[in-house]
């Protein structure tokens, strides 16, 4: 009787030893399939679109008399998704780059992988009087770390340095103003690289001072054509 139990008991035994190899078999196959098929996947597309303006001299980024802060609450109120728009002092142009950053950093490990670059959101950046130096400024620090800008747009810009576009920049657009001296911002802009990037235009706007420029509707018109278009992209 007591042969016969220890029999019984080793072929139990054998048997959950069985299934139990048979359940890792299924478990690891099962992975394996997982993990294949996410290495075929195409890495999905972002849709956010990120813009940036910037209010020059000692103008808060929350004024709502400023143009630029009114350009970004038109923003806010189209139906946009994935849209964030900020403002920022031309003093803090660090602060965008900082908060442009972590939005491409998904992981959030402190770097910036080829997959978070190639995913990065769409960037917008415009900015007045020394807000346009601004602009060209973070470009620049942008063009560092390989991310590329879809427009920017300068609106009386003063500034040293602030009349190139670094070539990471797609397409640029600059508007000045004569009516109003001493203040009269960068009359030409150009392209670093003519190849890399597009100069939609030098605009002299007429009849306006420096102060009130950045309120100019063909100004809005081109930033939220250019915002519309790439929220509305396939």
């Amino acid at each position: 009787m007591a042969v016969h139990a220890l029999g019984e008991r080793d072929r139990y035994a054998r048997d959950e030893r069985k299934r139990m190899n048979k359940c890792l078999m299924i478990i690891m196959m099962i992975g394996c399939l997982a993990a294949q098929a996410k290495a075929q996947s195409p890495a999905p597309e972002s849709n956010k679109v990120l813009v940036t303006g910037f209010v020059g001299g000692f103008r808060s980024p929350d004024d709502i008399k400023q143009g630029v802060v009114q350009i970004r609450d038109h923003l806010r109120s189209l139906a946009c998704p994935g849209l964030q728009v900020e403002t920022f002092s031309h003093w803090h142009w660090r602060r965008a780059y900082h908060w442009i950053y972590q939005a491409i950093d998904q992981n959030r490990d402190g770097k910036l992988s080829k997959t978070e670059i190639e995913q990065c959101p769409k960037i917008i950046v415009y900015g007045h009087s020394l807000g346009g130096w601004a602009v060209v400024k973070l470009a620049t620090k942008l063009k560092k770390i390989k991310i590329p800008l879809e427009l920017a747009v300068q609106i009386d810009s003063v500034g040293i340095g602030d009349e190139v576009e670094p070539n990471n920049v797609k397409e640029a657009a600059n508007f000045y103003q004569r009516t109003v001296w001493p203040i009269r911002g960068e009359r030409h802009i150009r392209a670093q690289n003519e190849n890399m990037t597009r100069i939609i235009g030098n605009f002299l706007i007429k009849d306006v001072g420096h102060e009130a420029l950045a309120k100019e509707l063909p100004i809005s018109k081109l930033i939220t054509e250019k915002v519309v278009a790439l929220c509305t992209r396939p």
